[in-house]
C-alpha cells in the first residue's frame, strides 16, 4: 500500500515540475518568475505530498515532501527555501502528531548544510554538481528522519524491527531515486531551454549577417559606378558631348542606391500606428492598374482584371497598393517578350483572393522557396526586398501569398487577405 502512496507523490512532483517548464522554461526565462514560481509550485507539491502520506508506525507520516523542498533550494535559492520551508512547518503545524518536534530538527540540520554549502561551494560549482548537493541533502535529511523514527520506536518498544530497519533504508534509496530522477527532469529542462535560446541567438546573427552582406552588395553596385564617374569628372577626362549623359548615368544610381535604402529601412519601419480603413478592394486594384499601366506598355504587355462586386478589406489603402503594384511589377519585368498579365478578384471562404498571373520566366521549387528572402531577386539589378515588403504588408493583415509556378510558362501569385 505504502508504493502506491509514494507513486501518487512522485507524481505530484513530476507534474508541477511540468507545470515549471510550461509556465517558465517555455516563456521568457525571467528570473525573479523563476524564484517566485519555483517557491510556489515547491510549495504546492510539498503541502500535497503531505496530504497524502502513509503512517508505517504511531505519530510519524512519509512522503515525499523534501524533495520539492530541496529543489526549491537547488533552482530557486535561499529565499525560495526559506518561503517554502515556513509552508512546510505551518503545515506540519496544523496536521499535528509527533512528528513536528523531529521536523523542526530536521529542517534546521537541512539549513545549517545549506549555509555550509553557500560558504565552501561558489554558485558555478552548485550549478554544475546539483545532482551531486541534491543527492547529498536528500540522504542527510531522510537519513536524520529515520534515525528519529527508530529512536522513537526504541522508546516505545524498547527496540527496532528488522522490518523497520529495511523500511527506512529502502524510504531513504527511494526518496534519493526520486530526487534525482526530478533533478534530471529540470536540468533536462533547461538545457533545451538554453540550447532555444542558442539558436535562436545564431539565427538572428546570420540573418543579420546575410542582411548586412546582401546590402552592402547592393549598395556597393551603384556606388561603384558613381565613384568611377566622379573620378572621371576630377581628371577631366571626359569629353563635353558625354558629360551630359554620364551625369545622368551618375544621377540614375543615386536613384537606386537611394531607392535600396528605402526598401532597406522599410523593413525595419513599426507598422502598428498605421491607420486601416474599410476599402473597396475594386477601387484599389483599378487606381494600381492606372499606375502601372505605363510600365505595361513600355513592357509590351496588355493587363487584363476580372473583379467580383462588393468585395471589401480592413487595411492601409497605400500599404496595399505598395504591395500590389510590387507583385504586378515583378510580373511585368518577368515577361521580357511581352504577353498578358491578368488580375483576378474573387471571394474564397471568409477572405478575398487576389491572383497576379504571369506568363513569364516562371519560377522553379527551390526559387519560390527563397523568393521572400532578403535580397534575393530572380531580375538582375533587383534588391528583392519589394517581394519582402509585399510579404510583410499581407502577414500584417494576417493574410497569407501562395505561389504557383513553372520554369518557362509563368507564374501565379495568390493573395489571400481576410474580408469583411
Amino acid at each position: 500500500m505504502w508504493i502506491h502512496t509514494l507513486l501518487l507523490n512522485a507524481f505530484i512532483i513530476i507534474l508541477c515540475i511540468f507545470c515549471y517548464q510550461i509556465f517558465w522554461l517555455d516563456k521568457d526565462g525571467n528570473k525573479v518568475r523563476n524564484n517566485v514560481l519555483i517557491s510556489f509550485l515547491s510549495s504546492i507539491s510539498t503541502i500535497l505530498c503531505m496530504t497524502f502520506p502513509f503512517s508505517f508506525h504511531l505519530g510519524y507520516i512519509y512522503d515525499f515532501r523534501l524533495i520539492p523542498i530541496i529543489l526549491a533550494f537547488l533552482y530557486g535559492g535561499l529565499r525560495s527555501f526559506i518561503f517554502v520551508t515556513f509552508v512546510y512547518l505551518s503545515y506540519r503545524f496544523c496536521l499535528g502528531g509527533n512528528g513536528f518536534f523531529p521536523s523542526v530538527i530536521i529542517m534546521v540540520i537541512l539549513f545549517g548544510s545549506i549555509i555550509v554549502i553557500f560558504y565552501f561551494v561558489r554558485p558555478a560549482d552548485l550549478e554544475k554538481r546539483r545532482k551531486f548537493f541534491g543527492t547529498l541533502l536528500i540522504l542527510i535529511c531522510t537519513s536524520s528522519f529515520s534515525v528519529f523514527a527508530i529512536m522513537n520506536e526504541i522508546k516505545i518498544d524498547g527496540t527496532a524491527g528488522s522490518v523497520r530497519m529495511q523500511f527506512l533504508c529502502s524510504f531513504i534509496v527511494i526518496n534519493i531515486l526520486t530526487g534525482l530522477l526530478s533533478i534530471y527532469l529540470i536540468e533536462g529542462m533547461i538545457e533545451k531551454f538554453k540550447m532555444k535560446e542558442k539558436i535562436q541567438r545564431a539565427e538572428k546573427f546570420y540573418v543579420i549577417s546575410e542582411l548586412a552582406a546582401s546590402f552592402a552588395h547592393e549598395i556597393r553596385n551603384p556606388l561603384t559606378t558613381i565613384y568611377g564617374f566622379i573620378q572621371l569628372f576630377h581628371k577631366n577626362e571626359i569629353s563635353e558631348t558625354h558629360k551630359d549623359e554620364y551625369l545622368q548615368v551618375t544621377l540614375q544610381e543615386l536613384e537606386r542606391a537611394q531607392l535600396i535604402i528605402d526598401d532597406y529601412l522599410s523593413l525595419g519601419k513599426p507598422q502598428n500606428n498605421v491607420t486601416k480603413d474599410s476599402l473597396d478592394i475594386r477601387l484599389i486594384v483599378n487606381q494600381v492598374i492606372n499606375n502601372i499601366s505605363p510600365l505595361a506598355s513600355l513592357h509590351n504587355i496588355e493587363i487584363k482584371s476580372s473583379i467580383n462586386d462588393s468585395l471589401s478589406i480592413n487595411a492601409n489603402a497605400d500599404k496595399i497598393k505598395q504591395c500590389l503594384i510590387n507583385i504586378i511589377k515583378n510580373g511585368i519585368e518577368a515577361m521580357a517578350n511581352g504577353g498578358m498579365l491578368r488580375i483576378n478578384v474573387k471571394k474564397g471562404k471568409n477572405s478575398i483572393v487576389i491572383e497576379i498571373i504571369d506568363s513569364g520566366i516562371g519560377m522553379s521549387p527551390n526559387e519560390i522557396k527563397r523568393i521572400a528572402m532578403p535580397f534575393y531577386s530572380l531580375k538582375e539589378e533587383g534588391t528583392g526586398l519589394g517581394t519582402m515588403i509585399a510579404y510583410g504588408i499581407i502577414k500584417e493583415l494576417n493574410g497569407d501569398i501562395e505561389i504557383k509556378s513553372e520554369k518557362g510558362k509563368g507564374t501565379c501569385f495568390s493573395i489571400i487577405i481576410p474580408s469583411l
